[in-house]
């Protein structure tokens, strides 16, 4: 359990470090975009392809790779479901009850969710929150566009035809590159795989400074003002991790599908969503102030959830 604490402590450490590197100007806030389009572009397609591809192909691989893709798109459906029951519940504005929604529902398991989970679970778990955030992208730019404008009654379809290819970039291609390379079997050169393993080793370190620069920009004392934003956040930071787990705990399914349904569902609010509230024209200024607060309090729940995992998976 110490070395788990320990590697939890360096990962989430990296993010304090972020935060000082902005708070003294040596990453100011226009960095950010830089490093952003490194970490997304060059670093994590990297780290995709390689724990992908260096995977073996097994028949318990094919089948945890059906059970998480049906598993996840489960999720997302009764997830937004609840989110509606308690967005009403809260009786938020109706205008703004698809965000309270989409920031419940729509999870970082990619930005934030590659590097950490790798870090703490390893790459058969990196493998699988990958299939994750595949269904996630294909739902925040197909369904998320509806699902921001629940209670508004508006769709704005012909905005959601022009911006689907937003699913095609770096990170998606890579993760498509690494599931053929796994299931043809084709390995590549042993100088271009060190190459890219290499390059994908900095994702690690390298989102959570980005997070930390991130939360060097949020204006907490504004935010936390927002009661129903903050009840928002607890319940998705803490008990929606809770009801995940306890819905698939007792499913016949394998231990390492149940983590990472588990732990997909422990990230907080996912940065794409403020895209889409914005192209839709809602609240995108709430959108974001859910991603600052979830993100903040990931940082509390997050190791939280990864030592509860472990020692679960542990006592199996």
């Amino acid at each position: 359990m110490g070395l788990i604490l320990s590697k939890i402590a360096v990962v989430f450490s990296m993010a304090g470090i972020g935060l000082g590197a902005n708070k003294l100007n040596i990453l100011p806030t226009e960095s950010n975009k830089y490093l952003i389009a490194l970490l997304l572009n060059i670093a994590t397609p990297c780290l995709l392809i390689t724990s992908i591809a260096g995977k073996e192909l097994t028949e318990e691989t094919v089948s945890i790779t059906v059970i998480t893709m049906i598993g996840v798109v489960l999720w997302f459906l009764i997830a937004m479901i609840v989110a509606y029951g308690v967005a009403v519940a809260l009786k938020v504005p109706r205008q703004d009850r698809g965000v309270y929604i989409s920031i419940i529902n729509m999870v970082n398991n990619g930005f934030m969710g590659f590097p950490i989970t790798q870090a703490s679970f390893g790459d058969d778990a990196l493998y699988l929150m990958v299939l994750c955030n595949i269904i996630l992208c294909i739902w925040t730019y197909t369904v998320g566009f509806f699902q921001i404008n629940i209670g508004t009654g508006e769709f704005n379809r012909e905005t959601l035809r022009r911006n689907l290819k937003s699913m095609i970039n770096p990170c998606a291609v890579a993760s498509f590159i690494g599931i053929f390379l796994l299931f043809t079997q084709i390995k590549l050169p042993e100088f271009l795989f060190s190459l890219l393993e290499s390059v994908g080793q900095i994702s690690i370190p390298l989102s959570m400074i980005v997070v930390g620069v991130q939360l060097g920009q949020s204006n907490i004392k504004k935010v936390i003002v927002n009661k129903k934003l903050v009840v928002t956040s607890i319940y998705k930071q803490i008990l929606q991790p809770i009801l995940t787990f306890l819905c698939v705990a007792w499913l016949p399914i394998p231990t390492l599908c149940k983590l990472v349904l588990t732990f997909s569902a422990c990230f907080p609010a996912a940065v794409n969503m403020v895209a889409v509230a914005s192209l839709e024209n809602r609240n995108a200024t709430l959108a974001s102030e859910g991603v600052a607060l979830t993100t903040i309090l990931s940082m509390i729940t997050l190791p939280v959830a990864i030592v509860l995992l472990t020692t679960w998976m542990g006592g199996l």
